[in-house]
């Protein structure tokens, strides 16, 4: 399922647990690993805003070269090394280079050269706000967090396509042996249709939302799988159903919410979910 594993970490954040559920991953999967120690060009940019008029041109050059050298040592005798106690002692093949520029242009770049089934990454509340992947990568992301367990919540909706998502949380939770508690949630503050091409319909009454997510509760438990009917904000729904359950996942679909409270215009509901909740996510667009 997950052959082809690309791990950016940030110079700005760095987690042993991102290395520590890849090396999991990874054994369970047969993958191969791709590890990408990204040197943010925003602290390297840092350095002209700070300067003051009398530094000279040289003289913030020097300091840039020192702050990579810095970052290059962190990689080498921090990052790499962790990765190689993870990774080496179950025998899991692995890259690993250095490269600098903006986290989200690396990724982008990096995808574009190798077929990569997932990413998987770790998660800083300031550093995040800049990352744009959750919206322009079709790879499914993986943002971990310190979460334990043996379960997942698998978020389906009136907003959402809801293919994907089933399938790898029935394919996930068998492999893993982990619990499954799949949740449709019918969102009353956007009340459209989204079908299986991602194309949202006009307005719909309750009634008519309703209808359809009892039809896919029913579709699930012929393959074995209990869903939960639930009608509410999708955000407010996902996050209360995971304090309830603790999950060690979230695997979340490509919901087209565009209304909020009020039906005020709403975006990035990804970055909201990653933002608010402390449980690993999986984004499966």
């Amino acid at each position: 399922m997950f052959k082809n594993i690309l791990v950016p970490i940030s110079s700005e954040y760095y987690s042993k647990d991102v290395l520590e559920r890849t090396a999991f991953l990874a054994e369970k999967f047969k993958s191969n690993i791709n590890l990408i120690y990204i040197i943010e060009e925003k602290v390297l940019n840092q350095t002209d805003k700070l300067s003051n008029g009398f530094r000279t041109s040289d003289e913030i050059a020097e300091t840039k070269k020192d702050i990579i050298r810095e970052k290059r040592l962190t990689a080498d005798n921090i990052v790499f090394d962790d990765a190689k106690y993870f990774f080496k002692r179950k025998n899991i093949p692995f890259k690993e280079k250095i490269t600098e520029g903006e986290f989200s242009n690396i990724i982008k770049r990096e995808t574009s050269k190798k077929d990569y089934n997932l990413i998987l990454m770790g998660f800083e509340k300031e550093c995040f706000l800049n990352y744009r992947l959750l919206d322009e990568l079709d790879i499914p992301i993986w943002i971990q967090s310190k979460s334990e367990g043996k379960s997942i919540l698998s978020v389906c909706s009136n907003l959402a396509p809801n293919v994907k998502v089933p399938d790898l949380s029935i394919k996930l939770s068998k492999l893993l042996n982990w619990d499954l508690n799949m949740l449709y949630v019918v969102d009353i503050e956007d009340s459209v249709q989204v079908d299986k091409n991602g194309k949202r319909s006009d307005k719909k009454p309750e009634r008519d939302l309703l209808f359809t997510g009892q039809n896919f509760v029913e579709e699930m438990e012929k393959k074995g799988i209990n869903v939960k009917l639930v009608t509410g904000s999708l955000e407010k729904v996902t996050l209360k159903a995971a304090e309830e359950i603790s999950p060690n996942l979230i695997i979340v679909g490509r919901e087209q919410k565009k209304k909020g409270i009020l039906g005020l215009p709403i975006k990035h509901l990804k970055r909201k979910l990653a933002e608010k909740c402390k449980y690993s996510l999986l984004f499966v667009n």
